[in-house]
């Protein structure tokens, strides 16, 4: 977590993959906007709805979401939730570490998630703070 423009994108999205092969496992991270979208090219999930990137991070065994924070809510037959909620449950319930990189600090992710979904990321991660100046510049 922490400033724009710092490198958690490119960990998370670029070195972390090459790593998890060189080690015959799969990282698959989901940008944060586009957990309520459709999989292109993917079979129906059960109920023969579309398979969504928020079903990819629901089965995957090492979750990875990228820029937590800008993702929409979502809404299921008129129901609206948080989809990082669901995500962080199924890895608590299935013990599987969690990948987020996420521009928001620990106060802003409680007062958008709650004290109960801190709580789960104190068990599911380990924070690794990035600040200082953009890299980009």
């Amino acid at each position: 977590m922490g400033d724009c423009g710092r490198g958690k994108s490119v960990i998370l999205n670029g070195v972390l993959p090459v790593l998890f092969r060189m080690k015959n496992r799969v990282l698959q991270p989901v940008h944060a906007q586009d957990m309520g979208r459709e999989i292109p090219d993917q079979q129906t999930f059960r109920s023969h709805r579309p398979w969504l990137y928020i079903d990819r991070l629901l089965h995957s065994s090492f979750p990875a979401i990228d820029e937590l924070g800008v993702e929409p809510m979502l809404n299921d037959y008129g129901e609206r939730y948080e989809g990082f909620n669901l995500v962080l449950n199924a890895a608590e319930r299935y013990h599987r570490p969690v990948f987020i990189t996420t521009n928001l600090c620990e106060e802003q992710i409680y007062n958008r998630y709650g004290e109960r979904t801190m709580d789960r990321l104190a068990h599911l991660c380990r924070s690794v703070h990035f600040s200082g100046e953009s890299l980009r510049k």
